[in-house]
């Protein structure tokens, strides 16, 4: 067959694996984000603060950008499975207007 060929049982299976991975890599920030930033425990009296609020706007840069990659794992996963169903649809039509195509010139 010449064309566009996927196997979809692999790319289903590696669909689900991608998903679980942004789920789990979601999952491995929630004690990042429990812990906060930490500055309150610099007991800064105003030497520091410079340095505190710097610490606590790449903290907060950092975090978003993991969350921003979990989101992203877990909806390039979403798409797989739908590239798996919309082909596995357009094969079936596929099959079904030929088959319709041959009943019509009898």
């Amino acid at each position: 067959m010449t064309g566009l060929e996927i196997a979809l049982g692999a790319v289903g299976q590696d669909a689900s694996r991608i998903r679980t991975h942004g789920e789990d890599y979601n999952a491995a920030l929630e004690p990042l984000r429990a812990r906060g930033d930490g500055v309150p425990s610099f007991g800064d009296d105003g030497l520091f603060g410079m340095f505190t609020s710097m610490y606590a706007e790449c903290r907060a840069v950092s975090m978003a950008a993991l969350a921003g990659l979990s989101a992203v794992m877990a909806d390039t996963g979403d798409g797989l499975h739908a590239v798996v169903r919309n082909t596995h649809d357009a094969e079936a039509a596929s099959t079904e207007n030929i088959q319709n195509f041959g009943r019509t010139w009898l």
